[in-house]
């Protein structure tokens, strides 16, 4: 199927102003097309979150990712640098390494080329008797990387703007609500495989379901964290607090008093969830990226400041993989199912003036981010 230069119908409204806000049309969550869109205007265009500036401190630590459908590798270079390259040979497009580790010479596995850690070809065997063949018209293809908030982002975009300004006063906001940020150390990667598309996990950025769905963190009986959900937008990220409850405790015993009192969330376009929440200062990073236009899959990185973490450390990680996640999944699978009803084509987003706890004003603002990067500022 031929790709259109935009994906919008006639039929299809929407608007950029949140108190007049549709949702994104449903078949966005679906088609092929609008699939294959995404990957080149959002994917391959955006600063992604690949590991932490740890896994690559010392010359010659490197670690192999994806970004949807490309691997990559980051790489700390005998000098001292960060370099990150597509993860493949350039003799017959061989993958050049898997997992995570430290060499100063990649070797390919299937004929032996071999590269330092600039992406320079060092050797291929039998050169010397290939006609012009130069090493020199063989180095890696080098991308964009970036180091924010001890994080380790990449961009495949040559044209993005700097990561720092992608962001501009995130890093900021981080280190202001998380105590001893730079003595959190990495303790454990929970991976959840989603029957469902990647921007329903996005548009999660409301409280608007949390009585309904999470009853026992806000609104309901019990409940240990206010009605609240306080957004700040800024141009590519949220902030969000949710405040604790003054009478109840969270569930894994945190309360008043404690480093982190309340709920800390930020979101990131196009794929990030980062919160900390009540206790021990703490931080965890969800990334979400699609395998297909239905599917696609998580992982939740969870940091703390205690080696090995405490039993309230993993009470806390527990929490969300064993509470959260399985009171959402369902409800985004159950949404996936009911994209394609011929009854359904596009709701209202529930934005109210006073942008009070329940409101939808940040969903509107990742899908605007979607809309825009698919169709520009064209609007119904």
């Amino acid at each position: 199927m031929a790709l259109l230069s935009a994906v919008r119908l006639p039929s299809e409204r929407y608007s950029a102003d949140p108190d007049r806000a549709l949702t994104l049309p449903a078949r966005y969550y679906f088609e092929p097309a609008i699939f294959a869109r995404e990957k080149e205007e959002i994917w391959f265009k955006t600063w992604q979150f690949v590991g932490f500036a740890a896994d690559v401190a010392k010359p010659g630590d490197f670690f192999a990712e994806t970004v949807v459908d490309q691997p990559i590798f980051v790489i700390r270079t005998k000098q001292g640098e960060l370099r990150a390259f597509y993860n493949v040979c350039m003799h017959r497009g061989h993958i050049l390494v898997e997992g995570r580790g430290n060499k100063t010479i990649l070797t390919c596995p299937f004929h032996a080329w071999s590269y330092d850690t600039t992406g320079a070809l060092k050797a291929a065997g039998n050169a010397e008797n290939v006609a012009g063949f130069r090493l020199d018209d063989f180095s890696l293809t080098e991308i964009r990387v970036g180091v924010l908030a001890n994080m380790v982002f990449v961009n495949l975009d040559d044209a993005a703007p700097p990561l720092e300004e992608y962001l501009a006063g995130f890093e900021a906001d981080v280190r202001a609500k998380v105590p001893k940020f730079d003595q959190l150390k990495w303790a454990r990667r929970d991976h959840y495989d989603c029957d469902f598309n990647w921007k329903f996990v996005m548009d999660q950025n409301e409280c608007y379901h949390c009585p309904h769905i999470h009853p026992g963190v806000m609104a309901g009986e019990g409940a240990y964290l206010e009605p609240s959900f306080e957004v700040t937008m800024f141009e590519h990220w949220d902030a969000v607090i949710a405040y604790s409850s003054a009478e109840k405790k969270s569930p894994y015993g945190a309360g008043q008093g404690d480093e982190i009192e309340n709920v800390y969330i930020w979101t990131v376009f196009p794929n990030l969830i980062i919160s900390t929440h009540q206790g021990p200062s703490n931080f965890k990073v969800q990334r979400v990226v699609p395998n297909g236009p239905e599917t696609a899959w998580s992982t939740v990185d969870n940091l703390c400041v205690n080696d090995p973490p405490t039993e309230m450390d993993i009470k806390q990680f527990n929490y969300f993989r064993d509470r959260v996640w399985p009171e959402d999944s369902p409800c985004m699978t159950k949404q996936q199912r009911g994209m394609k009803s011929l009854g359904y084509r596009q709701g209202r987003l529930m934005v109210d003036a006073e942008r009070s706890w329940r409101s939808e004003h940040a969903v509107h603002h990742f899908d605007k981010q979607v809309w825009e990067a698919l169709n520009g500022k064209n609007y119904g």
